[in-house]
């Protein structure tokens, strides 16, 4: 198991009920075999983590949204820029900001040194990047206070429950310190089917529809949510 260093700050991450727990029986070419969910330390993100980060944002665009994603916006992605928003959101203090980065750290099975393998982040919603959002009945922008706005996995570490574990440790994390408790929400590109079919197993609910500028081109995306924060982690 990873040991922490003096300038970790762990995270409890809760293993509960609402998101489910077989994971074990779910296929994947390259999941995390040698290392148990279990054996990964999550912790703070800091800021010497965010070129490393960006590093796994910027795969995942290319390999997720290669088909997806307007080409314009993936042809001007700015790797410079990524890091740079990484650096302010995680420079302190962050309380101010309420954004809370969850970083998941093992130890490399080969090398036996530390490796960041995903990375999650809880804040307040932020409505203005987007336009036109239509939500089904029953719920509106009142019903939330927190959104869950990074969510990577390392490119060939996916499986095990490593991503459902992210998403409860930025939950926890917004509990804890920034309070929230009301609605969850996650937004995912209209046509990423495989990130759509993740938030439904782990009991999520589809419940908006929005849309982004990206370089210029309108893009839909549809927002996931739980109901409340207190009831994905079990409070």
């Amino acid at each position: 198991m990873t040991v922490p260093t003096s300038k970790d700050i762990l995270i409890s991450v809760p293993s509960r009920p609402v998101i489910r727990t077989d994971y074990s029986t779910v296929p994947t070419a390259s999941n995390l075999a040698t290392t148990r969910v279990d054996d990964i330390v999550f912790r703070h993100g800091r800021v010497e983590d965010a070129q490393t980060m960006t590093e796994m944002q910027f795969s995942n665009y290319i390999y997720h949204y290669n088909d997806i994603a307007p080409r314009p916006f993936l042809d001007t992605l700015d790797h410079a820029a990524m890091a740079k928003n990484h650096v302010q959101r995680m420079t302190p203090p962050v309380h101010e900001r309420k954004m809370a980065y969850v970083v998941a750290e093992r130890a490399n099975p080969n090398t036996g040194e530390k490796e960041i393998v995903g990375m999650s982040q809880s804040m307040e919603p932020n409505w203005d990047r987007a336009y036109n959002h239509r939500f089904k009945e029953g719920w509106s922008q009142q019903d939330f206070d927190c959104e869950i706005d990074t969510l990577y996995v390392k490119l060939g570490v996916q499986g095990g429950g490593l991503g459902r574990k992210l998403i409860l440790g930025a939950l926890q994390e917004g509990y804890n310190r920034f309070g929230m408790r009301r609605g969850v929400i996650i937004w995912t590109l209209e046509g990423n089917w495989q990130g759509r079919k993740f938030y439904t197993r782990v009991g999520c609910e589809e419940v908006a529809i929005r849309t982004i500028d990206l370089a210029g081109v309108p893009a839909e995306c549809i927002g996931y949510a739980f109901r409340s924060v207190e009831k994905a982690i079990g409070k």
